[in-house]
């Protein structure tokens, strides 16, 4: 068995290889997971609902049950990165390695997804969830081993982040121009349109995987999955921060799943969803830069509470005064997009926490502790869909005559990310107060007002 970089390698070091040209490679590395995380919460679900094959319902359980597969395979997953030699290059061999069948299932997906029955369908989205976790494993556990302060990794998952945000600028373009070129252009043309942007993420990110500096991998002895597991709710602030993964999470879920539905049925402008779905990630685009700033100069937590009360007030003014017509549509979208960076706070919080976690278990356990990570978000936007979906059936909500029921669509929407960006506030509150306790120097600083 293995575990990356120890934690007591010197952080000088670390810091060494952190080079602007280092930070940009490891973000582009990011392409191919970013490209196909959100098809699934946004134009997925809606997609196979059309099909008719599968019923609006099962919609719902159908993420639900293949998320609960998740939470079988992502903590092997994790393991298998930390623990199973494979040289110098183990993360970049483990991202290769899931390249494959990302491509192959995603073409499937994309062309008979909606045409196919319900246990098909469970078992291709197994298959790609389990290769989207390997390959978003082994990055995620990568930056952590080129990290050597809390300011190193706001800056590298930051980066990280923005490059995300510009991904998917580009991935919401194509399906908003082919819906502005093609009047009428069904939802499996815009997923088309977005999923074809994988081919620019692919080779971008094979050239940028060779200019990441290797992390070696060390042989060292396991302490079994019952230690494992109390290790890890043993540790408060890392138990919290699964918390506010799983809420903001569901948070943002909810909004996604939702979205396509609320501009057709609340905001009138079904034939520009893919247009404003673009304007969000513009936003997102212009703000991750600033977050980054300030979650270095004011720490992740509070940060993160201002992303979660900024949005909530957003969309509960929503309930007084909606949006009315396409240009305040798009100004909705962008200021909504201006808080879609979670990521960014509880990646980086994480890569703070691995070395003290080091310590307390006696080896290092990064891979394992971000595949955990990557199933509360998982489990979060799942519950969200599920959730979402049953809510839309019990409201008596059709996808062909969405303005029937487009008040109660409206309150959905609003109130069930709200309540729970208003919960993950609270948790934040306690993991800010238990960071700056802790006996770290470097996460007592980080937690600290500056």
């Amino acid at each position: 068995m293995a575990s990356t970089t120890l934690p007591s390698a010197k952080i000088s070091d670390k810091s060494a290889v952190l080079r602007p040209r280092t930070v940009a490679a490891y973000a582009a590395t990011a392409g191919p997971t970013v490209i196909l995380g959100l098809p699934f919460s946004v134009y997925l679900p809606p997609y196979i609902a059309e099909g008719g094959v599968v019923s609006v319902a099962l919609v719902g359980l159908l993420f639900s049950l293949t998320t609960v597969w998740d939470g079988v395979v992502d903590p092997l997953i994790g393991t298998m990165v930390d623990r199973v030699r494979t040289g110098l290059g183990a993360h970049r061999h483990w991202m290769l390695i899931a390249l494959v069948p990302l491509a192959l299932l995603l073409l499937a997906l994309v062309t008979v997804g909606d045409q196919l029955p319900f246990a098909a369908l469970f078992l291709m989205m197994v298959f790609f969830y389990s290769s989207y976790s390997l390959y978003e494993v082994a990055q995620l556990s990568w930056g952590s081993a080129l990290v050597g302060s809390p300011a190193d990794s706001a800056l590298l998952y930051g980066m990280r982040d923005w490059f995300a945000k510009i991904a998917l600028i580009l991935a919401f373009a194509a399906p908003a121009v082919a819906q502005l070129l093609i009047p009428g252009l069904s939802l499996q043309g815009r997923i088309m349109a977005y999923a074809s942007l994988f081919l620019l993420m692919v080779p971008i990110a094979l050239f940028a995987l060779r200019r990441v500096p290797p992390r070696a991998v060390v042989a060292g002895p396991g302490i079994g999955w019952r230690h494992e597991i109390r290790a890890s709710l043993s540790f408060l602030p890392l138990t919290l921060l699964f918390g506010v993964q799983f809420l903001n999470s569901f948070a943002f879920g909810s909004l996604t799943s939702l979205f396509v539905f609320f501009a057709a049925a609340v905001l009138d402008l079904d034939g520009h969803s893919a247009v404003l779905l673009f304007a969000s990630f513009v936003g997102g685009a212009l703000a991750s830069p600033v977050w980054t700033v300030l979650a270095r100069r004011f720490g992740k937590p509070p940060m993160m509470m201002a992303m979660g009360l900024l949005i909530s007030g957003l969309l509960v003014t929503t309930l007084a005064q909606e949006p009315r017509g396409l240009v305040q549509a798009v100004g909705f979208s962008l200021m909504l997009g201006t808080g879609f960076v979670g990521l960014l706070f509880t990646y980086s919080v994480l890569a703070d926490l691995i070395p003290q976690d080091a310590g307390r278990c006696g080896r290092n356990r990064s891979a394992f502790l971000f595949a955990l990570l990557n199933l509360m978000q998982k489990f979060g936007v799942a519950a969200a869909i599920a959730v979402s979906y049953l809510l839309l059936d019990l409201v008596g909500f059709d996808p062909n005559d969405g303005a029937s029921a487009a008040r109660e669509l409206h309150l959905i929407f609003v109130l069930q990310p709200t309540a729970s960006w208003i919960v993950m506030v609270g948790l934040l509150l306690l993991m800010r107060r238990e960071l700056g306790r802790a006996p770290d120097p470097a996460l007592a600083i980080a937690a600290r007002p500056k």
